[in-house]
């Protein structure tokens, strides 16, 4: 009977002892269930773009993880595939959170809803203006009446070149236009300019040249050394209004972490070339791909991306490429934004292999 007893008195004690793990267990699983889940900023990359190399050495070298892992985040990477989704769709139907790219190739879209600002300048000047060796068009001055091969009719390649066509008293607007834009892919355009199918082709590096040294093409404009544009930012990094909205902190991170990646590049261009090469981001020769890095400007800054930002739009609604209803302060206010915790840019220094933060505007 005692053993009995004793028995009962283990099995009680077993039953209330397992009762009080599996009540622990809910407890630590309902616990573990209403934790939030970590936040992840989706950001867009893309192949064969030499001009990506910040992109593509903030991921590699871990720099977007890096600054997102400060605030409990992590990063995504979305490839934006030629012939697939445009980045601008990609955007709109909440694919991508935040990314890098020309920004004038995405002023019209802004206007017509596009849900996207910019935070910072990340380079100038990839971007060039040419003609056959044999042509009498000497500068921009004498494009009237010409016609002009781009990458696309929205490209920063048309934005640009109408800018400065109303430098030099040449018409594009609807009632005054003197030039004829015509889009090819950007593969076929120094063909298309050797064939004599165009006046002039404006391409972005790489492509632009190797057009130029296969064909011997004469360069009339150059957007990285031509005074209007030297201090004017092509490529600059964006995020979304709904990641703007919803992670603010995220915004930042990878704002901070494209700027180093820029310094980065600016001090290190031919370690850049080949981490793109062996990573393979980008093909190609790594002394081509290194000299054409070196060449472009890809020192950061908020200020002066704002300001180029400012001028473009300004500019274009003239044109007549930005409506003449839309209001170009709100635009530019909402277009180009400071976040915080964000500095204007950064210097990457080799020898200590360290960042500098540069503060106050450079505008």
């Amino acid at each position: 009977m005692k053993h009995l007893s004793k028995i009962v008195r283990m099995t009680l004690g077993a039953l209330a002892l397992a009762g009080a793990l599996t009540s622990c267990s809910k407890k630590q699983a309902t616990t573990a269930s209403s934790a939030p889940e970590q936040k992840v900023v989706r950001i867009n990359f893309q192949t064969g773009s030499l001009c990506g190399a910040p992109v593509h050495v903030a991921w590699k070298l871990g720099l977007f993880d890096e600054e997102l892992a400060k605030i409990g985040q992590k990063a995504e990477y979305v490839q934006v595939v030629e012939g697939g989704a445009t980045l601008a769709e990609m955007i709109a139907s909440g694919k991508v959170d935040a990314g890098y790219g020309l920004y004038a190739t995405q002023l019209q879209a802004i206007e017509n809803g596009l849900p996207i600002s910019f935070t910072s300048g990340i380079h100038i000047g990839c971007t060039k203006y040419y003609v056959r060796a044999d042509s009498d068009i000497q500068s921009v001055a004498d494009l009237r009446g010409k016609t002009i091969g781009v990458p696309g009719l929205a490209d920063s390649a048309v934005m640009n070149l109408k800018r400065k066509l109303m430098d030099v008293g040449i018409g594009v607007t609807a009632e005054k236009n003197e030039v004829e834009f015509i889009a090819y892919a950007s593969a076929d355009l120094a063909i298309a300019l050797n064939n004599g199918a165009v006046d002039v082709i404006g391409a972005h590096d790489p492509v632009a040249t190797k057009g130029e040294l296969a064909y011997g093409f004469r360069k009339i404009l150059d957007t990285g050394i031509d005074e209007k544009f030297v201090k004017e930012y092509c490529c600059q990094q964006f995020v979304t209004h709904k990641l703007l909205r919803e992670n603010p902190e995220g915004a930042a991170a990878i704002t901070r972490a494209l700027q180093k990646a820029a310094a980065y590049v600016e001090a290190e261009p031919r370690a850049a070339a080949q981490l793109q090469i062996e990573n393979d981001l980008v093909a190609g020769d790594l002394d081509f791909n290194a000299a054409l890095l070196e060449e472009i400007n890809y020192q950061p800054s908020r200020s002066l991306g704002k300001k180029t930002f400012d001028s473009a739009a300004r500019q274009l609604q003239k044109a007549g490429i930005l409506k003449a209803s839309t209001d170009i302060e709100k635009l530019i206010e909402q277009g180009y934004i400071e976040l915080f915790g964000v500095p204007d840019g950064y210097i990457y220094d080799s020898a200590t292999k360290t960042y500098k933060e540069i503060n106050g505007s450079r505008a």
